[in-house]
């Protein structure tokens, strides 16, 4: 009898590699000034809130990402301190803040203004989740160059991506709704609509659940397993295109590589879940069945073929996929053709039911403690 390969080891060094989308979300440099802080706590609050936002300019840019991280989370304190305090700042009054947008089309990022603290500490609550997609992304990259995730690297990228789904959540369903009225019409920032919060949300729920993939190809689990485990994260990205495609009039346009790299993750963890179905036929002698699904597989490859060029990674990893359906669907062909002279269905038998084993971990803001903005 000949061994099924639905419980193969993983062999190959590639996966979709998640990218932080907001990876230059940055305040512009100003400083904020009211005439209520004329006695000394009021300056201090103050002058904490231009040094922490100071600091968030180049977070992004930092080598090491936990460092931005932590810059975005004392300023999101800060902001809760400061907000009620700052009467003034709370009204939008004194200098404009603004912030550079990167999740919209064009090669130059346009700056937004956030309106009063209400609106800067949602910008920045944006920046935080970024942070942890920005953790989920590197660690993903570097973990995978030296052969894999391994059980720690999959948790720990999961949960920084949970995270970010998280703050993403309290945004989109906390945040941003209160914010809506106080906004002027085409100047707004992409990153202070519901809608982008849902879309990056979703996105954030597939990378972690990527992980998932990764980690069970890793061990060896079996296919029908692998198979669930992509369909799940394939649908959470199709969910994030619907939106996407959906809610256009929300945004100024939408950066490319968002939307590339949303179809990109929604086309391969689907040719993935056929693949890994493709196995599962074998292991039990259904080659028509083997064969219907590569076809799928292959049409899931094609439909993000010119996405996938947006980024190097996304490339190399949508060339090692498509090789290795192709690989697999001829081995079936050969074998329909000498051995088991089976009947090809159309579209074939579907996929098993998805399994979604993430969801977000959720954002309780701190609340606001007498004097934190003194701390370093």
């Amino acid at each position: 009898r000949r061994v099924g390969p639905s419980r193969a080891r993983a062999t190959t060094r590639e996966m979709f590699l998640p990218i932080d989308y907001a990876r230059a979300l940055t305040p512009e440099a100003i400083e904020f000034v009211a005439d209520g802080a004329a006695d000394s706590l009021a300056f201090q609050r103050l002058r904490a809130l231009n040094a922490a936002r100071a600091s968030c300019a180049h977070a992004a840019a930092h080598a090491d990402a936990d460092v931005g991280r932590r810059k975005y989370e004392r300023y999101v304190d800060v902001i809760t301190e400061a907000e009620g305090a700052l009467e003034a700042l709370d009204r939008g009054e004194g200098p404009t803040a603004r912030w550079a947008s990167t999740l919209e089309s064009g090669r130059e990022a346009r700056s937004y203004p956030a309106p009063g603290l209400a609106g800067e500490r949602a910008f920045a609550l944006f920046g935080l989740a970024s942070c942890h997609r920005r953790l989920c992304a590197r660690e993903t990259a570097a973990r995978m160059a030296e052969g894999g995730l391994g059980d720690a690297g999959a948790a720990s990228c999961s949960k920084n991506a949970r995270v970010a789904a998280g703050m993403f959540k309290h945004l989109q369903e906390t945040v941003l709704p209160p914010l809506k009225a106080s906004l002027d019409g085409e100047c707004v920032a992409n990153e202070l609509t519901a809608s982008m919060a849902e879309v990056m949300t979703l996105i954030s729920l597939g990378d972690a659940q990527g992980a998932a993939c990764r980690r069970a190809l890793e061990r060896g689990s079996a296919a029908n397993l692998r198979a669930r485990l992509h369909r799940g994260a394939s649908e959470l990205y199709r969910d994030a295109n619907a939106v996407l495609q959906s809610r256009r009039c929300d945004w100024n346009g939408v950066d490319i590589f968002l939307t590339a790299g949303v179809l990109v993750a929604w086309k391969t963890h689907e040719a993935e879940a056929f693949l890994a179905h493709a196995e599962a036929r074998r292991a039990a002698d259904e080659c028509g069945e083997v064969i219907a699904a590569c076809r799928r597989a292959e049409e899931a490859v094609r439909d993000c073929a010119q996405a996938s060029g947006e980024i190097v990674s996304w490339a190399t990893y949508h060339g090692e996929l498509a090789s290795r359906v192709a690989a697999l669907a001829a081995k079936a062909v050969k074998e329909n053709e000498v051995v088991f002279f089976q009947k090809i269905p159309t579209p074939g038998a579907p996929l098993p039911e998805a399994a979604v084993v993430v969801g977000p971990i959720e954002y309780v803001p701190s609340e606001p403690s007498k004097h934190t903005f003194f701390q370093g």
